[in-house]
C-alpha cells in the first residue's frame, strides 16, 4: 500500500473514531407523494410514503440521528430541515410550512412522475 493510500485510510479511521465522518445522503424511494390537509395545523402539506426498503432504511437513519437537524432534498435542493425529535418508523413524512403557492403541488407531481431524487442527510452544521 503506498503512503498516500495509508494516509487516506488512516485519516478515515480517525474521523470515524471521532464521529466526524461525513455520510452520503440516504436516497429514498417514494411510493406516493400527494398534497393533503395537515389535520394538526390546518395547512396544506406534502405527504411522502416510502417503499418498504426505504421505510426500513429511513427508520434506521432517524433512529441513529435523533436530536440532529437533517436536510430533506428533492433533486439536490433542500426543501425541509427539521430536527429529529424521535425515530420515524412508519415510512411516512409530512412536509408543511412556508412553501410558495403551488410549490407543494409541483413537488408532489415531480416526485410522483418518478424522476426526482429524494434524499435525506444530517445537516453539516448543527444549529444550537
Amino acid at each position: 500500500m503506498n503512503s498516500l493510500v495509508r494516509l487516506i485510510a488512516g485519516t478515515a479511521m480517525v474521523l470515524l473514531a471521532c464521529g466526524l465522518a461525513v455520510a452520503e445522503p440516504l436516497a429514498l424511494a417514494i411510493a406516493t407523494a400527494a398534497v393533503v390537509s395537515d389535520q394538526a395545523s390546518g395547512q396544506r402539506a406534502l405527504n411522502l410514503k416510502m417503499t418498504p426498503d426505504s421505510t426500513k432504511a429511513f427508520a434506521d437513519f432517524t433512529r441513529a440521528n435523533v436530536g440532529k437537524v437533517v436536510d430533506l432534498s428533492v433533486d439536490g435542493a433542500v426543501v425541509a430541515s427539521p430536527r429529529l425529535v424521535g425515530p420515524i418508523l412508519g415510512g411516512e413524512v409530512m412536509l408543511s410550512g412556508s412553501f410558495a403557492p403551488g410549490e407543494l403541488q409541483r413537488l408532489a407531481e415531480r416526485i410522483s412522475a418518478g424522476g426526482a431524487k429524494v434524499t435525506v442527510e444530517v445537516k453539516a452544521e448543527q444549529p444550537l
